[in-house]
């Protein structure tokens, strides 16, 4: 092994990291994987079960260190937790998400948008009825509208 490939051996650095608050239903996991691939990484990053989300990655100690600074620039509203990993686990390339929870957080995603929709249909009750009502107004003053010629040429006439 040259001098160099010691070196390059020796900053090679494996973290796994729990980033928590709020991360979780808010494209989170997008962010991590778009700073991840701009630094070479490779690793993975995954929603766990507890509201947080798990990141493991792998690459030279300052592309690792700039990857955690992007991840607090973007989001400084986290708290982001790392260990070192002395074992050298195999991680995929490039850096990529788990898309096991995929379909779980689809479902939450559709059942918030069910509940929002629901709080708003909720400020709409009735409102069919008044636009109706609405209609037969506007109507009644389209017939006044088409007989208003012949109303005013009477008129002058008078």
């Amino acid at each position: 092994m040259t001098k160099r490939n010691i070196i390059m051996a020796a900053a090679k650095k494996s973290i796994c990291a729990s980033i928590t608050d709020h991360v979780q239903l808010s494209g989170f996991r997008d962010v991590v994987e778009i700073h991840g691939k701009a630094r070479g990484l490779k690793g993975l990053v995954f929603n766990d079960v507890d509201g947080s989300v798990k990141i493991m990655a792998s690459g030279p100690e300052q592309a690792i260190s700039g990857f955690i600074h992007d991840l607090k620039i973007s989001r400084p509203d986290t708290i982001i937790e790392t260990r070192d990993i002395i074992d050298n686990i195999p991680l995929p390339e490039p850096f990529s998400r788990v898309v096991a929870g995929d379909l779980r957080e689809i479902s939450e995603r559709l059942d918030m948008g069910v509940n929002i929709l629901a709080e708003h249909t909720g400020l709409f009750h009735g409102i069919d009825n008044k636009l109706g009502d609405m209609g037969n107004t506007l109507n009644s003053m389209n017939e006044k509208f088409d007989t208003l010629p012949e109303r005013i040429a009477e008129a002058m006439k008078k």
